[in-house]
């Protein structure tokens, strides 16, 4: 990248002011900070006000999902300070980790719970199906970082708590689209990613007590790297009526077919001469996953009793190709049938006129069959390496209080509990291609006690402390050893925390000032990694000794000095260390430390936004002293909008930073580049009609 090339780039990010909130309208009114209704979260099941949350608990309303370029969350979740997704390829494989927990994730999203309007998406083993998700239809996404064990399920990872569609009352006769256009950087392929949605809400009578929701959404993206591209098709139905005032019934039918390639990784050399280049091409590597899903929930609201009834099945099929060299390669095929049961019920009394006690109750119960099979590529009959069937069932139940005093005092405590059954049966291959028995069987009951205690000593200042417990089981994709087939009988990941912080608000008549910083520690006992064998070798193993300590934060400011003029500044950091005795004083696959700005400027129906990140050096391995160098992420982009459109012009990674995509750890022969794309452009275009 030359000098002028970086001056331009510079210039232009700081003339930019936010990523924008695109999609709404710029017809600015004058900003009065003592009228906005606050916005509430649900992470601790109870309604909470926002300014009210522990700094572990961040909401993203729409107009960060909705950011008009991007296919999945990466770019979302990545403003959080502690967390870190990737993606091989636009919007491929994803990976996420919060605060340090995906040390045993080379792939896919473990240890995190997922939940969208309520119903639980994470199956029974563990896996979230974080691909199910479109940001572009998002209403908002609710961030818990950290232990939830009692909160909605056994992880310490965190939980991601969706919302697809605004409040009943607030829905209208809608009909919304958009159509993206991406450059692929500087890659072989000049074929330009293309995304289009569409979506109409259509209310059934004039009493507006049911609607119809519809959307579909379309994607292909050829990928900047060979064998890297994305392929979707995804259609959903919402149906939603209102019977009383109070009682709201949701039925959501959808079908995803997707597919993306796997393009492997590149050594250093190979990374440095032909980026674009993939040795999963050889071996057709991709993933093929259809997902088919039914649910159906009802939600009661009567005075100050409140309570919740979510059903949700999901039928899924994947073929998996894989391979980089005549050393690894092979066939994996699954089928899964899933289903999720969550009630929840909660009841408010007042203490005098001075406080308001809340006691809640939640039930998660979740069941699955999995039959997986692996096999070697050329199809014969005796290529079969293993394939076995999982019969898995979690039932979770919480009992939960919170006490509030003189609006000052807010104290949570819960306690859950959760019983956890999986029993396996198949065969493996052993020595001269022979087929042997596969058995397992696992039982586990985990206690789960959540505790949060918040204290506002001051008309803007709040604290705040917790402690939590949660866990996470060894999921399907980890009980077999791929040297002998044989299962690894792994016990399950126990982990506690606590966190501490304060909160900043300050309100004048033009402008807002929001900062927030929290510390914790966290420790692992029984932590499931992969570590060096007795031959050189690696195999998952159950190791004590994991502890992950950080320091958050992050600062907001939001001004109108003119009536068609308002501008938002955002500014984040996260600092984080880890040690693993005795096989690794830093987690690989994790920045240390992290930070970033975004901002929007916005005048009349014009506005210039930026996003920027700074992603510290990354560990790749457990025991070699190898790093991932650090490099900056910078979006910028000019956008239009009225009511109806809102048009976007930007560039991803402005600064043409050369930086691996998905970092590669603990791999052999130093093979750990996933070339990201360079400087890439982006069109936008998002319309809407409202009666």
């Amino acid at each position: 990248m030359t000098l002028l090339h970086k001056v331009a780039a510079l210039s232009v990010a700081g003339m930019a002011l936010m990523c924008s909130a695109w999609g709404q309208q710029t017809q600015a009114t004058q900003l009065d900070t003592t009228t906005i209704a606050e916005a509430e979260v649900r992470a601790l099941r109870i309604p909470t006000p926002a300014s009210k949350a522990a700094g572990n608990m961040q909401l993203l309303p729409a107009t960060k999902l909705q950011n008009g370029h991007s296919p999945d969350l990466q770019d979302a979740l990545n403003s959080i300070p502690g967390v870190f997704m990737e993606t091989r390829g636009l919007g491929g494989s994803r990976r996420l980790q919060i605060r340090s927990s995906g040390l045993r994730s080379p792939f896919g999203v473990r240890n995190i719970l997922m939940l969208m309007d309520g119903f639980v998406l994470t199956n029974a083993s563990g896996n979230s199906p974080l691909e199910l998700w479109n940001p572009q239809a998002m209403q908002a996404l609710e961030v818990v970082k950290g232990p939830v064990g009692a909160l909605y399920g056994n992880a310490y990872g965190g939980a991601l708590l969706g919302s697809s569609l605004p409040d009943f009352h607030r829905l209208k006769n809608r009909t919304n689209g958009y159509a993206i256009l991406q450059s692929p950087g500087q890659g072989s392929s000049m074929d330009w990613s293309q995304e289009a949605g569409f979506s109409h809400t259509q209310l059934l009578n004039r009493k507006k007590r049911s609607a119809i929701h519809v959307r579909m959404m379309w994607n292909d993206a050829p990928g900047y790297r060979d064998q890297e591209y994305n392929q979707r098709n995804q259609v959903e139905l919402h149906a939603l009526q209102s019977a009383q005032p109070e009682s709201n019934s949701h039925i959501w039918l959808g079908w995803m077919n997707a597919e993306w390639g796997l393009s492997g990784s590149l050594n250093a050399a190979s990374a440095a001469f032909d980026p674009t280049t993939a040795p999963g091409a050889s071996y057709d590597a991709k993933v093929q996953r259809q997902r088919t899903w039914l649910g159906w929930s009802r939600e009661i609201q009567r005075g100050n009793r409140e309570s919740g009834t979510w059903l949700y099945g999901q039928v899924s099929d994947k073929f998996n190709p894989f391979g980089t060299s005549p050393f690894f390669n092979g066939v994996k095929d699954e089928s899964e049938q899933f289903l999720s049961v969550r009630w929840w019920n909660a009841h408010s009394k007042a203490l005098g006129e001075r406080g308001k006690v809340t006691l809640d109750q939640s039930i998660i119960a979740r069941y699955e069959s999995l039959h997986l099979q692996e096999r070697d590529n050329d199809y014969s009959p005796a290529s079969t390496r293993y394939a076995i069937d999982f019969s898995t069932q979690s039932h979770w139940a919480s009992l939960g209080a919170r006490l509030e005093w003189d609006e000052m005092w807010q104290l949570d405590v819960q306690l859950a509990a959760e019983h956890m059954n999986r029993n396996s049966q198949g065969e493996r291959r052993v020595i001269a291609d022979s087929m042997a028995t596969y058995a397992e069987s696992y039982r586990v009951v985990d206690p789960l006690p959540f505790f949060q205690l918040s204290y506002q000593w001051r008309p803007e200042w709040r604290a705040f402390i917790q402690w939590g417990n949660g866990g996470s089981h060894p999921t399907s994709f980890e009980l077999v050893d791929p040297e002998g087939y044989q299962p690894y009988q792994l016990q399950p990941e126990e982990a506690n925390a606590v966190e501490f912080g304060a909160r900043w608000i300050r309100l004048g008549e033009q402008s807002r000032w929001d900062g927030i910083v929290q510390a914790y520690h966290q420790r692992v006992s029984q932590a499931i990694a992969q570590v060096p064998g007795p031959a050189d070798g690696i195999y998952m193993d159950n190791i004590d000794g994991l502890q992950m300590t950080g320091v958050e934060g992050s600062l907001q400011w939001d001004v109108q000095p003119r009536e068609s003029l308002s501008i938002r500044i955002r500014l984040w950091a996260n600092w984080n260390r880890q040690s693993f005795e005795p096989y690794a004083e830093v987690l690989p696959g994790t920045p240390q430390q992290a930070g970033g700005t975004d901002g929007v400027l916005r005048w009349r129906h014009w506005d210039l936004g930026w996003a920027h990140q700074w992603i510290g050096r990354i560990k790749l391995h457990n025991y070699l002293d190898d790093w991932a160098d650090d490099h900056h992420r910078l979006n910028v982009h000019v956008g239009w909008s009225d009511h109806r459109h809102a048009v976007q012009l930007g560039v991803r990674n402005a600064l043409n930073q050369s930086y691996s995509g998905w970092a590669q750890t603990n791999a052999f022969g130093g093979r750990y580049f996933n070339p990201a794309p360079g400087r890439a452009a982006w069109v936008s275009w998002r319309w809407n009609f409202t009666e």
